[in-house]
């Protein structure tokens, strides 16, 4: 009786820790798609009869094939790069044991301390060729003016640096943290078998880390994918010779705000949503990520 008492207790807190999560995961998550089903079919300039025509009408306005392009073409570049370069550096870090440890810390979390616009001016600056520290550079590459460097084929390597530093910072201390929470039996039973530091790393390390590797890809996919701060912020606040709907959020926002379209807003929300909740699907259901285990329990080959 005690332990039936006691277990339903253990659930209860369980549930009253996680409640205040849940009722914000409804107000800002559940509720908000719920309004955008419901707002699709509503009549609106571009969709008068209303019904779910509105998401043909999306796919078939002439700026959303090339804000697909400018998406994958940023993401082409920012997920393989945020993730490789995160992994390196945080094993890195894992392997530095000097008292300058707790300073590299500091050094990769000051970029993602910095807010949206404040980042945006900054690269902005950085990238201005008469106050730019880095004039030298930008003049070998023959970048000597604002057009030059802010051409349409050079925005998807602009964007993916400024979200690159953006978010690296903190995937490398939560990759760090994963790494440490590997039982240092495991790695000195590697060592004594006579694993080299880059063994140690690519058959011991990440292969226990996998699913929180998996669950950064999902994360930095998601993010690529409704890229919004750094264009819109850039085009209406520094430099005004970008388009409008250069991203797919941008195009949502335009849609929503400046044509009045809000069911075809919804509509093309909806489509981003899609991609995402598979990838939260697979983390969810195609990898351990929500289960209790040990990595001393586990068998490690050389």
């Amino acid at each position: 009786m005690k332990k039936q008492l006691g277990h339903r207790f253990k659930n209860f807190h369980m549930w009253l820790m996680l409640s205040p999560y849940l009722l914000l995961l409804l107000i800002f998550g559940a509720i908000p798609v719920v309004m955008a089903i419901l707002e699709v079919p509503h009549e609106s300039r571009t969709n008068p009869d209303g019904g779910w025509d509105a998401f043909n009408i999306v796919l078939h306005d002439f700026r959303f094939l090339p804000a697909v392009g400018h998406v994958l073409g940023f993401m082409a570049i920012f997920v393989p790069l945020t993730i490789v370069f995160v992994i390196a550096m945080a094993l890195m870090l894992d392997l530095k044991t000097s008292k300058w440890k707790k300073y590299l810390r500091l050094a990769y979390i000051i970029p993602a301390a910095i807010s949206g616009p404040v980042a945006v001016l900054v690269w902005y600056a950085i990238l201005q060729p008469t106050i730019s520290p880095v004039k030298g550079p930008l003049k070998l590459l023959h970048l000597t003016s604002n057009t030059q460097i802010w051409q349409t084929k050079n925005l998807v390597f602009i964007f993916a640096v400024m979200a690159f530093f953006a978010v690296c910072g903190n995937w490398i201390l939560i990759q760090y943290g994963s790494l440490q929470g590997i039982s240092t039996e495991v790695i000195e039973a590697a060592r004594v078998d006579g694993c080299s530091a880059l063994q140690l790393a690519l058959r011991i390390k990440l292969p226990l880390i996998k699913k929180y590797i998996i669950y950064m890809g999902v994360l930095i996919f998601a993010g690529g994918l409704q890229i919004f701060v750094e264009p819109e912020l850039l085009n209406k606040g520094a430099y005004q010779g970008i388009a409008e709907a250069w991203s797919l959020d941008q195009l949502s926002f335009e849609l929503a705000f400046t044509t009045g379209d809000f069911g075809g807003a919804s509509a093309l929300s909806l489509m981003l949503l899609v991609p995402s909740l598979l990838g939260a699907l697979i983390v969810i259901f195609k990898t351990d990520m929500f289960e209790e285990s040990e990595v001393t329990t586990k068998k490690v080959g050389k």
